[in-house]
């Protein structure tokens, strides 16, 4: 596995990349912008071009970018599913401006319409914003199993994929945290290959194209997303090892959204930990 973290830019985008490589991490994520406003970061054509050199230079083989949470594509609730189109539009078009290989989002509620009174309002949306890029992946991260959430499932995913037409640039990121606590036993040899084995039947292997590396401090099918750092949550430094050393995921990047040790965030401590942990 390719290992990597979710940085901060801390009001330095171009010095990002070799911050990151100080940590240990080859791959990373980062907020363009605030995740908690609808207003996004504007970068010109001399900052995204040091950011390109940046990755280069510190060995950053693949950048993803995190959408803001606010956003919510199926909603019945017409001016919060604008906002969420127009936001994911611009987050696409950035991606592309960065080089980075795609933006991770979240996916919303229904509000109680029901995923499949949902579904085609949201596959509307994501297809309208898919329009506003030409290169960036459209990444879809499953969810915790909470009441009303979409993307609580891998059927829910391939669902939201299969009614875009298997758009070529939808993607999937996969959160551990997120996959023990919707009721995924991933701790076990046993239940590792039977996630990889769904995942390639329902959705295939050729759309994964990261994983959140995070523990969790809610049990399976808890249906609650709390992450913990590496080996403290239930997860543990068995399961994560299980998780790591499957064969199929040997090149998908894994990143870190952990609390850290000091509790600033994702650290060189919870790296290390993963590739202590590493066949």
């Amino acid at each position: 596995m390719i290992y990597g973290l979710h940085i901060s830019t801390a009001g330095d985008l171009v010095g990002t990349p070799k911050r990151a490589r100080d940590m240990g991490a080859e791959v990373m994520q980062i907020f363009a912008g605030s995740p908690r406003t609808w207003r996004p970061s504007v970068y010109d054509d001399a900052q995204t071009a040091a950011f390109r050199q940046a990755c280069r230079e510190a060995g950053i083989q693949r950048t993803f970018i995190h959408m803001i949470y606010l956003v919510s594509y199926g909603t019945p609730d017409d001016a919060l599913r604008g906002k969420s189109i127009t936001a994911l539009s611009q987050m696409l078009a950035t991606a592309d401006q960065l080089g980075a290989a795609g933006v991770v989002t979240h996916l919303g509620s229904h509000k109680g319409l029901g995923l499949e009174q949902a579904l085609q309002r949201l596959a509307a949306a994501l297809q309208e914003a898919l329009e506003a890029s030409s290169n960036s992946w459209l990444i879809l991260e499953n969810s915790a199993g909470a009441g009303g959430n979409i993307g609580n499932c891998l059927e829910e995913l391939a669902m939201i994929i299969e009614a875009m037409d298997h758009h070529p640039r939808l993607k999937v990121c996969l959160d551990t945290a997120h996959l023990l606590a919707s009721g995924y036993e991933i701790r076990s040899a046993g239940g590792m290959d039977r996630l990889i084995t769904d995942f390639e039947r329902l959705i295939g292997l050729d759309r994964l194209s990261a994983l959140h590396l995070n523990d969790s401090k809610a049990d399976l099918g808890a249906k609650v997303d709390r992450h913990e750092n590496i080996g403290d949550g239930y997860i543990g430094r068995d399961g994560f090892k299980v998780i790591i050393n499957h064969p199929k995921l040997k090149d998908v990047p894994g990143m870190l959204e952990v609390p850290g040790l000091d509790g600033k965030g994702p650290d060189a401590a919870n790296l290390q930990r993963l590739k202590d942990l590493t066949n």
